[in-house]
């Protein structure tokens, strides 16, 4: 039988990205270093700076964090990346990851909101509302028994005292969801909705900014 070969180029590049900046310091329990790469301090009155909404995308809290999201993006990326190719792939990546840090910073402003968690939460949600709309894939029901599994994840720990940002994550979920629509459809759809998103994180980052 033929063997099909599917390109995941974004896939490696969104990786190899997360690997670069868990080598330049990106990864660690030091609040302190992490707000020095980009990640928002509590801002009491401010807002964040425009880097605070993409920069906390490639940093993490730990290896543990680090390792789930680098584990997790490295299937589902390659998932999707196979259906909607490697400009949607970044497309969704970017759109669900924006979403997620600006409605973490509405709703958590004093927290130090790290991770792609929400930008693969919203390749997840992309890539079930492919297969179901409409339903044309024979593992659809896998992708979404998969897909509760790894919100499972996200809430079990959250009910044992682990600080999990929910906001961010459904956010990035929704991002997703809307990201994969707008691509499909292409044209001024997929640049509309890009330009409503800038539109909004701008509005989000607007000032004034925090002074540390």
């Amino acid at each position: 039988m033929e063997r099909r070969f599917y390109p995941v180029r974004a896939t490696w590049v969104l990786l190899a990205l997360l690997l670069l900046a868990a080598l330049l310091g990106g990864v660690s329990t030091d609040v302190a270093e992490l707000r020095r790469l980009g990640a928002r301090p509590p801002l009491y009155g401010f807002h964040p700076r425009p880097q605070h909404l993409l920069a906390p995308l490639f940093l993490h809290g730990g290896w543990v964090h680090f390792g789930c999201n680098f584990l997790s993006l490295s299937m589902v990326g390659a998932a999707l990346e196979i259906v909607l190719g490697s400009l949607g792939l970044i497309y969704v990546f970017f759109f669900a990851g924006i979403a997620s840090l600006s409605a973490s910073f509405l709703a958590n402003p004093q927290v130090t909101s790290l991770g792609c968690s929400g930008a693969v939460f919203g390749i997840w949600a992309a890539r079930v509302v492919h297969c179901w709309c409409p339903p044309r894939e024979e593992e659809r029901f896998r992708f979404v028994a998969l897909f509760i599994f790894s919100v499972l994840l996200t809430i079990v720990p959250a009910r044992m005292g682990v600080n999990v940002d929910h906001v961010g994550h459904f956010a990035g979920m929704l991002g997703g969801v809307i990201a994969c629509l707008a691509f499909r459809v292409g044209g001024v759809v997929r640049w509309g909705a890009l330009l409503a998103l800038l539109g909004w994180a701008g509005w989000v980052a607007r000032p004034p900014w925090s002074p540390f």
